[in-house]
């Protein structure tokens, strides 16, 4: 299986990110969707990108 880049959005100050978007763009536009709601006036929206992982298996650095 091919790595395949993604990318998470997260509002600042919480405590987790679960949704992988396939791409920048998803993400951009969920960004947005979730900073023009009300309750979040004035908090930052980050959107993420995933450049690599490891795992503790003995597995080098895999670059996505």
């Amino acid at each position: 299986m091919t790595p395949q880049k993604f990318w998470l959005v997260w509002l600042d100050a919480t405590p987790t990110t679960k949704h992988r978007h396939p791409t920048y763009e998803t993400a951009r536009g969920e960004a947005d969707r979730i900073a023009m709601m009300p309750e979040n006036k004035g908090r930052k929206v980050y959107v993420l990108e995933a450049l690599d992982w490891r795992c503790n298996d003995g597995m080098p650095k895999v670059e996505l």
